[in-house]
């Protein structure tokens, strides 16, 4: 979604990545980005089979709209702050240096605050999982095949949906705590902003871009998503691909 965290990936790009891909890339690449994610709570194997099975059945027939209330949170400043701390130390155990990157973006202003201003004028909330977990879907799905362009509003509200429901349908997510939902909504955005900039700061280096692609791809599997065998359109994800 380059329009909507460009502001981010650069913060990236400028918290001390060296070489030609940069902070962000070598984060993704690596694979320390991924060890922000996930609170064990979410249990995201079975999330990942409820959006399967959701994108199965919205493919037959439409469907009402979910209810989003039980995923909404009220964000707290003291738990953002233990929260961002508690990421760099999780990335602090396997590499150092990526701990010190993410170290100098969380010093550089309230990351979830920038990410807010961004996404608002999109329809998305920060303090919602549903619009977290789909605005990481999105990036994620596009990073797999090398994009991050931002998405109309219909089909990002579509995506948003399908998050929701299965969020609900999956039952450990809604029934979390407000601490829990903000724990696993930040890490999802804070995720969100490195896929994007890796993204883009792979553009231009072919190399880069596929080790970008494969390693997205496979942290993505460890949620329970195969990005390869879902298509993006105009109504949501919807089986397909397999490539």
């Amino acid at each position: 979604m380059r329009r909507l965290l460009m502001v981010i990936a650069l913060a990236v790009c400028i918290g001390g990545g060296t070489g030609s891909g940069g902070a962000a890339a070598q984060a993704v690449i690596d694979g320390w980005s991924w060890s922000i994610l996930v609170p064990s709570y979410t249990q995201t194997d079975v999330l990942g089979s409820h959006l399967r099975e959701l994108m199965n059945r919205d493919a037959q027939r439409d469907m009402p709209p979910p209810d989003v209330s039980a995923l909404r949170y009220t964000p707290s400043k003291a738990r953002r702050s233990a929260n961002l701390s508690a990421f760099v130390e999780r990335t602090r155990a396997v590499d150092p240096n990526g701990a010190a990157d993410l170290q100098r973006l969380f010093a550089d202003g309230d990351i979830i605050e920038k990410i807010a201003a961004l996404i608002a004028p999109h329809g998305l909330r920060v303090d919602n999982l549903a619009d977290a977990y789909a605005l990481w879907w999105v990036t994620a799905w596009q990073a797999t095949r090398g994009d991050n362009d931002t998405l109309g509003h219909d089909v990002m509200a579509a995506v948003r949906a399908q998050a929701a429901r299965a969020l609900n349908d999956a039952g450990g997510p809604a029934r979390a705590s407000d601490a829990q939902k903000q724990e696993l909504a930040e890490a999802l955005l804070v995720q969100t902003a490195l896929i994007d900039g890796a993204v883009e700061q792979a553009k231009g280096n072919p190399v880069r871009m596929r080790q970008v692609r494969a390693a997205v791809s496979n942290g993505a599997q460890r949620m329970g998503l195969d990005m390869a065998r879902m298509e993006l359109t105009g109504g949501g994800f919807v089986p397909g691909g397999g490539r």
